[in-house]
């Protein structure tokens, strides 16, 4: 990487990086601009730049959740473009949203994906898989609270 990389909130100039992001990913392009705008209005959305360039995202849902017994999160999206994997940033995009999830009073956080190295990502900060017991396709991992809650703590602090 050339330049430092910097994890922000997501503001309106990041719409089209975005959708062009989601287009690559997801292989077809749907109009998502109101969406995407909505999110980063509702401070679920960052983005990570590097030298004024979006090279990355995560999005998360705080909800209420009845089978937690509370304000959870969940991780709807999250991508980082190829030429920058491996190399922090998706580990920095990933710690940013949890933390600021648990500083918004989520008492879990949760994912699913179908990708073998998302989910390596995942476990790396303490995710574990929930539901079901296969290991092809979509798994659905949860934050390992009790595993991390230290490095958690010292976190939010900090």
């Amino acid at each position: 990487m050339k330049g430092s990389v910097k994890i922000r909130r997501s503001a309106e100039r990041d719409v089209p990086a975005i959708k062009k992001m989601i287009a690559e990913w997801l292989s077809w392009e749907v109009p998502r601009e109101k969406s995407i705008k909505r999110a980063g209005r509702n401070k679920e959305l960052l983005v990570a730049e590097c030298e004024g360039e979006v090279i990355g995202f995560i999005h998360y849902v705080m909800h209420e959740d009845i089978v937690d017994g509370g304000l959870n999160c969940f991780i709807t999206a999250f991508y980082v473009a190829p030429e920058f994997r491996q190399k922090g940033v998706g580990s920095n995009l990933l710690r940013l949203a949890m933390r600021d999830a648990l500083a918004k009073g989520a008492v879990g956080i949760e994912t699913s994906t179908a990708n073998p190295d998302a989910r390596r990502l995942y476990e790396k900060h303490h995710f574990r898989q929930f539901m079901g017991k296969w290991s092809m396709g979509e798994v659905f991992l949860e934050l390992n609270m009790k595993q991390c809650e230290p490095k958690l703590k010292r976190a939010l602090r900090g």
